[in-house]
């Protein structure tokens, strides 16, 4: 059924870090935490205003 459509199968890793948007979401939040955190006092601090941003 599928080659009749012209596609193909392409198998992936049982898990990817590259294809997990999740993985990016949290990436980005360390890097701007890493970024912002000797402008606030505490870690919970940092993380509130990122999450106040969105």
């Amino acid at each position: 059924m599928i080659k009749s459509l012209e596609c193909r199968v392409i198998f992936l890793p049982l898990y990817s870090l590259d294809l997990n948007p999740i993985e990016k979401f949290w990436a980005n939040i360390k890097r701007w935490i890493r970024q912002q955190i000797t402008l606030c006092q505490s870690l919970y601090q940092t993380m509130s205003a990122f999450f106040n941003i969105l």
